[in-house]
């Protein structure tokens, strides 16, 4: 979903892909049910547990009509790190990294820490983990977004030469 004004663009989760994700989980959650009550009871359950969390998630995601990434004259905004908008002039540069089919965009800030210290914990945990994956301190996931990775990391760049100068 992408909503645009003069000023603002707005994209949100894809329905198509979190739709999808649930549908597996939910398999797996029934694989998990016939494992617990024909074989193994463990797996069963540990499966169940897992994908069942995972299922709630999904559904969430799947649910959620908010936008998810938020480009503005002010800055760039991804509610899924809970930092808030990130202002144009505070972004240095900015590259596209893939894990697994997964894209970020990897934002290297001027005062990083200005918006890692606004992390969670287990945020912090993560960017650390991150960082000797090659990642920035602040990097924004792309994972179920309808858009491409180099689209978004086009307009990063130009929003911030604009905001240069």
């Amino acid at each position: 979903m992408r909503t645009s004004t003069s000023n603002n663009l707005s994209i949100g989760g894809s329905r198509a892909f979190y739709g999808l994700m649930l549908l597996a989980s939910a398999a797996f959650v029934a694989a998990g049910v016939f494992l617990a009550f024909t074989g193994d009871v463990v797996v069963g359950w540990m499966c169940i547990t897992f994908f069942g969390a995972c299922a709630l998630v999904l559904a969430w995601q799947f649910l959620d009509r908010r936008p998810r990434l938020v480009f503005s004259e002010l800055g760039v905004m991804d509610r899924t790190l809970g930092v808030g908008v990130i202002p144009w002039r505070e972004i240095e540069n900015a590259y596209v990294k893939s894990v697994c089919g997964h894209d970020f965009i990897c934002l290297e800030l001027r005062n990083p820490e200005m918006f890692v210290s606004q992390l969670g914990a287990l945020r912090k945990t993560m960017q650390t983990a991150n960082r000797k994956l090659g990642f920035t301190d602040i990097s924004i996931n792309l994972s179920g977004l309808p858009v491409r990775s180099e689209s978004v990391l086009e307009l990063i760049l130009k929003k911030c030469q604009e905001s240069a100068a």
